[in-house]
């Protein structure tokens, strides 16, 4: 891998927002209610990480082209372990997601997202993220904000 390589990188929305407050080691390129388009824009740079969380699709509206917005963030990122969030309802976000990690990365796993309990782990020693974690979130989170932290 190039460039700067951190040991976590949390990437996406207000999930992933919740995944870094959660994981204070981990950097976060995240926004509350950005969608898979908008991400994919203003997220272009390559991420270098050794763990990458990433939570995307469930503010996609119909019509979004959420499989093509994730593959290009997920071709941006290069990680010995790739975690994608994948939430709860939201079946269209699902199966991108569940598409792109099957298609993009052998390293690629996929978490799944229960009602009241929010999950980010991987067994290379991630915790998980529980609902009160998001919930603090979103007590101090402002909508439309972006949230990011220095390596």
């Amino acid at each position: 891998m190039e460039g700067i390589v951190v040991l976590c990188l949390s990437l996406g929305d207000s999930l992933a927002v919740g995944v870094g407050q959660q994981l204070p080691q981990c950097r976060v390129e995240a926004e509350i209610g950005i969608t898979s388009a908008r991400y994919a824009i203003e997220h272009r740079s390559p991420h270098y990480a050794d763990r990458v969380v990433i939570s995307l699709g469930v503010n996609d509206g119909a019509g979004a082209n959420t499989l093509e917005n994730l593959a290009r963030v997920r071709s941006a990122v290069s990680a010995r372990s790739v975690i994608w969030l994948l939430p709860f309802g939201h079946a269209d976000a699902r199966a991108a997601i569940l598409t792109i990690a099957r298609r993009l990365g052998s390293n690629d796993r996929h978490q799944p997202l229960r009602r009241g309990r929010q999950i980010a782990s991987d067994r290379s020693g991630l915790p998980d993220v529980g609902a009160a974690g998001v919930a603090a979130h979103n007590r101090h989170g402002r909508a439309g904000s972006g949230h990011r932290r220095p390596v």
